[in-house]
């Protein structure tokens, strides 16, 4: 995997991506139940910030291990982001048979802006790569535009739009 370094309040740190096992696991539920927070707060009040931290979480993030792309940010042997990802039969009204999705990604607010979240990203992509894969999605907040701008950095272009109405 990736190895880079970057200077944060003066001090060189070397940041290594890896692939997570399941001794991450309580480290990546800790990071989705910040984003999801996040998320709740700034985004959509619909969100169940608890989710990563009660047993269907748990088990999502489990198989996203075991079976899936899962990827972790780790500076001084401390977990400071991570990526989950999963290959899905794409729509059979597409001329593809798989597709894959960036489901969550997470940088802690303190280490984003020094190439992070890009290598995990990278990282997601030559897994992808390696299995074949030629499409990728990722969904997100359409009010959550610091994340839009970075997927849209990343290549990513429109494709649908999702409306929803409260009854």
């Amino acid at each position: 995997m990736d190895k880079f370094q970057f200077q944060i309040k003066g001090k060189e740190k070397q940041v290594e991506i890896k692939v997570a096992t399941v001794s991450n696991l309580k480290d990546i539920q800790d990071l989705n139940h910040q984003l999801c927070t996040k998320e709740a707060k700034e985004f959509d009040p619909t969100i169940n910030e608890n989710y990563p931290i009660q047993k269907e979480g748990e088990e999502y993030f489990k198989e996203r291990i075991e079976n899936g792309c899962a990827l972790v940010a780790d500076v001084d042997s401390r977990i400071v982001g991570y990526l989950i990802g999963g290959i899905s039969k794409a729509s059979d009204y597409r001329n593809i048979s798989k597709i894959a999705e960036a489901e969550n990604m997470y940088v802690l607010e303190e280490y984003r802006s020094f190439g992070i979240g890009g290598k995990l990203f990278q990282e997601f992509i030559d897994w992808c790569k390696a299995r074949g894969i030629e499409k990728m999605k990722v969904v997100v907040s359409s009010k959550n535009t610091k994340a839009i701008d970075f997927y849209k950095k990343e290549g990513f272009e429109d494709y649908d739009v999702t409306l929803e109405k409260t009854l």
